[in-house]
């Protein structure tokens, strides 16, 4: 073989080799643009992990007289002052002739009465708005919901509204608890069922004795329960002047 026709074949199979090369890359190149398209389109449609909602806390707007807290974490209770933060978990406790406002981000307003204990259990956003739920020990507590839900969990039941004003009261010498629905949609649950309430109307149900687990009884709210919203929850005077201006 001439030495031109052996150049000439190498020269050939270079620029075979070369073509074939070229478009193994343009391959390469369109197979890996294909990949990150692809990738890209599974990313932005794969469901997201739900965001952790943050649990929201309550502020002292208001304190008469001795008011405490205990924020979870501590030992004792701290004299409280308006503008404390109650945490979630944390008890509030007022004394004798003593009482206390607290507002959530809601709007929501809790009145706490003398003598009264609780705690902030649950007060999260939910799709429904603010879910709170306090846990009553002792005492009594006004609630003026503004919106979202509140649940109070009491020794033998719960006491419920989704609007807008309910007091619950513990009323240990009888074994008593009523639950008052001054106006709009509540409920007493114990373990005998679920009762809703609406304007005016009370439930009783006991924590203690052979009743204890009877369906809660609704009666008509009392003139003294009407004054104690009046003296305890100042944002109730319309509502409570408009049924007895209807009766």
């Amino acid at each position: 073989m001439s030495n031109s026709n052996f150049f000439s074949t190498a020269i050939q199979n270079i620029k075979t080799a070369a073509k074939v090369r070229k478009y193994q890359v343009y391959f390469g190149a369109a197979l890996l643009l294909l990949l990150i398209v692809v990738g890209a389109i599974l990313f932005l449609n794969a469901p997201k992990p739900a965001a952790a909602v943050p649990d929201l806390t309550a502020t002292l707007k208001e304190a008469q007289g001795k008011v405490a807290i205990k924020q979870p974490g501590q030992t004792d209770f701290s004299d409280a002052t308006v503008g404390t933060i109650l945490k979630l978990h944390a008890q509030l406790e007022t004394g004798t002739a003593s009482t206390a406002r607290l507002d959530l981000p809601s709007g929501t307003i809790i009145r706490v009465a003398p003598s009264s204990l609780f705690s902030l259990d649950v007060n999260h956003e939910s799709s429904d708005g603010l879910t709170t739920t306090l846990n009553l020990n002792l005492g009594q507590l006004f609630i003026i919901l503004k919106g979202g839900s509140l649940d109070i969990t009491l020794p033998s039941g719960v006491a419920s509204v989704r609007g807008s004003y309910m007091s619950a009261l513990i009323y240990p010498s009888s074994s008593e608890i009523f639950i008052e629905c001054l106006e709009g949609q509540c409920a007493a649950t114990n373990l005998a069922g679920n009762v809703p309430l609406t304007n005016s109307q009370k439930a009783t149900l006991f924590f203690q004795g052979n009743e204890l687990n009877q369906l809660p009884k609704v009666t008509g709210m009392s003139r003294a329960d009407f004054m104690s919203w009046l003296a305890i929850a100042p944002e109730s005077t319309d509502v409570v002047n408009q049924i007895y201006d209807n009766k």
